[in-house]
């Protein structure tokens, strides 16, 4: 895949899993959907936990449909749990 290094940011039980709390990925632009498959075909250890996580693109959280360009900052965040 051809593109621009796309810097992604990743917190808390993603960045554990892939070890870095942030990663590069050659990306010429495409859905949120194939942005977090491609991660996922990278990083294995943590698939189920990006399955579940959000993609943020700016300050603005994408739904899978959203276009994710090749200049964009990114950020993986895993669903938090609490009470």
């Amino acid at each position: 895949m051809d593109g621009r290094p796309l810097t992604i940011m990743l917190f808390a039980g993603v960045a554990e899993c892939v070890g870095q709390r942030e990663v590069h990925l050659a990306w010429p632009g495409g859905t949120a959907a194939e942005l977090r498959g491609q991660l996922q075909a990278r990083y294995p250890a943590a698939a189920l936990l990006l399955d579940r996580s959000a993609i943020a693109v700016g300050e603005r959280y994408c739904r899978d449909e959203d276009r994710v360009p090749p200049e964009a900052d990114v950020a993986v965040i895993p669903p938090v749990s609490g009470g």
